[in-house]
């Protein structure tokens, strides 16, 4: 018997654990021989969200302190006076705190996976999750073989400190059996990172990213607007975003019949709106933090993704182009894996050409129609959960 295990207790969850739920769905429909391990609150959020159906081989983990959502924070306005500096004492205390929590829900995590994996003879776990340190000692003493799926190259997933062990994945990328990375961009990253003793000695990197395209299809009509989508943080260059918005109002004749959705909360949001209302920008959107993303890509014409540095493989990127919208794309890293001059337009992040990207495309309806078009067909074909399987199963069931 093979499991996939998925355990996020953060209570926001991201396309990681999307690609893996929908994986198995997958699976589940072609063969029995896959649990999928997943914990309780996760399992009810996928639920909800129509992710993940029902299934006897979907074996839940209850967690101590497993939230189903972070509380939202309060957020500031632009002029409110700064929050005061965080008292080191208390700072102190509570990661102290939060470390023998985290200590005791892991050891509580572990008796329970372990007693899973006994139970249905598993061999072989594909596993998606930060830190799980503890989960590793039962592997070794079940002799389970364990495939790690690495997705992320944020500096703080791989501390080594102690108090900061439980959110790393640094020691399971050195003890695992098998890391599959989500691409060549993050094992180059990683390598920069660690030390090259505990750089993970056996490794391959997946032959492309998915989504669950069922909710992503094109509208019959679609409407002269632009999406911008994800967690509004610099990363990710909103306030470039802005800038080349303004730069194409002053140079686009039509451009008060063009609307841009932005999609997402995050810290540079006060900013933003600061910045729209300074500048009288009126066909900016503020949409906040939208469930169902798909009922704006559906009828927009164009999606900008100018990330700093990676583009590949987001799902808000892919889930644009399943709905036929020609992309504006910063040209960094393996961007061009998922997007190239076909299905869009790629750009140096520059406000100015960004701009002009944006009257390229609405200047030309029949190439903006057909780049959308070919975006759809890029992913629908090259980008497919069928396509992932193949690699997988020669994965694990090797």
């Amino acid at each position: 018997m093979y499991a996939i295990c998925v355990i996020n207790t953060s209570g926001n969850y991201g396309g990681a654990e999307k690609r893996v739920v929908s994986l198995f769905e997958h699976i589940n429909s072609e063969r029995n021989d896959f649990l999928l391990i997943i914990n309780k609150a996760l399992y009810d959020q996928m639920i909800e969200k129509g992710i993940l159906s029902p299934h006897e081989r979907a074996l839940t983990i209850d967690i101590l302190f497993d939230h189903k959502s972070y509380p939202r924070s309060k957020q500031t306005k632009a002029g409110d006076i700064p929050a005061k500096k965080p008292n080191p004492i208390r700072t102190f205390l509570g990661r102290r705190k939060y470390f023998f929590k985290t200590v005791f829900q892991w050891l509580v995590f572990s008796r329970q996976l372990r007693q899973m994996l006994k139970k249905h003879n598993v061999k072989t776990v594909y596993a998606i999750w930060q830190g799980g340190i503890w989960g590793r000692i039962w592997f070794k003493k079940q002799d389970v073989r364990i495939i790690y799926g690495a997705n992320s190259n944020l500096v703080w997933h791989i501390e080594k400190n102690l108090l900061n062990r439980f959110d790393s994945q640094y020691r399971i990328l050195r003890d695992a059996d098998h890391v599959d990375f989500l691409s060549s961009g993050l094992v180059k990253e990683l390598k920069g990172l660690m030390p090259a003793e505990d750089f993970p000695q056996s490794y391959s990197v997946s032959p492309c990213c998915f989504i669950d395209y069922r909710k992503f299809y094109p509208a019959q009509t679609k409407e002269n607007s632009v999406v911008f989508m994800g967690r509004l943080v610099a990363l990710k260059n909103p306030m470039l975003f802005l800038e080349a918005v303004k730069i194409f109002n002053m140079r686009y004749s039509n451009s008060g019949d063009i609307v841009f959705y932005v999609l997402g909360t995050g810290p540079e949001e006060n900013k933003m709106k600061a910045f729209v209302g300074n500048n009288s920008i009126a066909n900016v959107s503020f949409e906040g933090k939208v469930s169902d993303p798909q009922k704006y890509l559906r009828k927009s014409k164009v999606f900008i993704s100018i990330q700093q540095t990676e583009n590949y493989p987001g799902q808000a990127l892919m889930e644009a182009m399943a709905c036929e919208n020609a992309v504006i794309v910063s040209d960094v890293g393996e961007t061009r894996k998922l997007v190239a001059e076909n299905e869009g337009i790629l750009v140096p992040l520059d406000a100015d050409v960004i701009a002009g990207a944006l009257i390229e495309l609405f200047s030309d309806e029949e190439d903006l129609k057909l780049k959308g078009e070919n975006a759809r067909k890029k992913v629908m074909k090259e980008h497919t959960v069928e396509r992932f399987k193949e690699y997988f199963y020669q994965l694990i069931v090797s």
